[in-house]
């Protein structure tokens, strides 16, 4: 599974791990429903690009459903269909399955996969992700990985789930 991991080395990886590990620290949100935790939300990096996907959704008609959403954010990526489905260990064909169908929805795993293989950053993916039904939750540590990764601009999905099974004994597959 960690095969194609040559990019970085071990303890590259394991550097990565760490600094994830504290980004999880701080960010986690132990018991969601407390009183206590009330105000400690997902605060996202202030993200100069905000302005700006909101002027290229309102240039494209504002699209909401997530098949058309993720063909424009494609379209946007520059890249083909091949490449981003092989980038997200996707079926070649996946995106035959988004263009026949305007209700197609993917697994949060396929959406997020989709995200990290077309670049998105934060924004971008959050649009996409809702689209599709899913978000990342600040009290799942899961997610958190997930958001660090898309904040810093970390697109491997292979150290994405080198990162999940260390500390969250679980993969991009697994996530629900």
């Amino acid at each position: 599974m960690f095969g194609k991991t040559k990019k970085k080395s071990q303890k590259q990886l394991d550097e990565l791990c760490y600094e994830v590990d504290i980004f999880i620290q701080v960010h986690f949100v132990r018991e969601r429903g407390n009183e206590r935790y009330k105000f400690n939300t997902l605060i996202l990096k202030d993200d100069p690009k905000r302005q700006e996907l909101q002027e290229f959704l309102a240039q494209n008609s504002n699209p909401e459903k997530f098949s058309d959403l993720c063909i424009l954010f494609l379209q946007k990526s520059g890249k083909d269909e091949v490449t981003v489905c092989d980038r997200a260990h996707l079926d070649k064909g996946y995106f035959s399955n988004i263009r026949n169908s305007d209700s197609f929805l993917p697994s949060k795993s396929e959406a997020v996969a989709l995200c990290l293989a077309m670049k998105l950053n934060i924004e971008e993916a959050r649009v996409l992700l809702k689209s599709a039904g899913h978000g990342l939750s600040n009290s799942e540590k899961s997610d958190l990985a997930v958001r660090y990764f898309l904040e810093n601009d970390l697109h491997n999905i292979d150290e994405l789930n080198y990162v999940l099974e260390k500390l969250c004994d679980t993969v991009l597959e697994k996530l629900s």
